[in-house]
C-alpha cells in the first residue's frame, strides 16, 4: 500500500486514501474493546489492516492523537444514534433499543467492552487529552439515559424508585460490570442481565430475541 511518510525530497506530499484514516480508527476500536487502550500498538492496526505503522503517524503522529479520535468519533456516533432514536421511539423503546446496542459487544467466544467501560477502568493511565475526552463521553451517556428516565416515568412508560440521575449511574455501572462478567462465566449471564433491567424497569421481562 502507498506509504505517506516516505516521498522524494521537494516532492509535494499525496493525500492517503480517503479511507484510510477511518479504516485505522474501525480497526483501534476493536482492538480497544478486546484488548484496552495500553493493550495494542501501532503495529497490531498495521498488521490487521496490511499498512505501514508510518502510514497511521500520518493521520496519527502519536497514539494519544489516535486516543482523542477514537473518543470524539465514539461521541459522534452514539449523538446520532441518540438523534434518531429520540425522534421515533418511545421512552421505553429507546430504553430497550439502549440495552440492544451493548449486544453488539458478545460473541459466542469472548465478550468485549464497550468503549466508555474500557477507558473508565483504564482512567488513571491515560493522559489529560484522552481523560478529557472519556469524561466527555461518560457525561453525553449519563445526562442522556438520566433525561430518558425522567421523561419515561413521567409519561409512564418506565418505573423505578428514587432520583433518575441516580438511576443512570446504577443502570450505566451494571452493564459495565456485565460484560466483564460475561467475559468470565459467558454472554448467558449479560443476557440474564438485560433481562432482570428490562423486567426492573419497564415490569416486562424480554429474552434476546424480543429486544429491538
Amino acid at each position: 500500500m502507498f506509504d505517506p511518510m516516505h516521498q522524494a525530497p521537494l516532492r509535494r506530499r499525496p493525500r492517503g486514501r480517503p479511507d484510510t484514516r477511518e479504516a485505522i480508527l474501525i480497526c483501534a476500536e476493536q482492538l480497544l474493546q478486546a484488548r484496552g487502550f495500553n493493550g495494542f500498538s501501532y503495529q497490531h492496526i498495521a498488521a490487521q489492516l496490511q499498512i505501514r505503522p508510518a502510514a497511521i503517524h500520518y493521520h496519527f503522529p502519536s497514539k494519544d492523537d489516535l486516543g482523542a479520535a477514537l473518543v470524539q468519533r465514539y461521541r459522534e456516533k452514539f449523538r446520532e444514534w441518540a438523534r434518531e432514536h429520540d425522534e421515533r421511539l418511545d421512552p421505553r423503546a429507546r430504553l430497550l433499543a439502549y440495552f440492544a446496542t451493548y449486544q453488539r459487544h458478545l460473541d459466542e467466544r469472548v465478550a468485549q467492552l464497550c468503549p466508555g467501560g474500557v477507558l473508565s477502568t483504564e482512567y488513571l493511565t491515560l493522559t489529560d487529552a484522552i481523560r478529557e475526552e472519556a469524561r466527555a463521553l461518560i457525561c453525553d451517556l449519563h445526562q442522556w439515559l438520566r433525561q430518558l428516565l425522567e421523561e419515561g416515568r413521567q409519561a409512564q412508560r418506565l418505573c423505578f424508585v428514587g432520583d433518575a440521575s441516580d438511576k443512570a449511574v446504577e443502570i450505566a455501572a451494571a452493564l459495565q460490570g456485565g460484560l466483564q462478567i460475561a467475559r468470565v462465566y459467558g454472554v448467558s449471564r449479560f443476557r440474564q442481565l438485560l433481562t432482570q433491567l428490562s423486567l426492573e424497569l419497564t415490569g416486562e421481562s424480554n429474552d434476546e430475541g424480543a429486544l429491538p
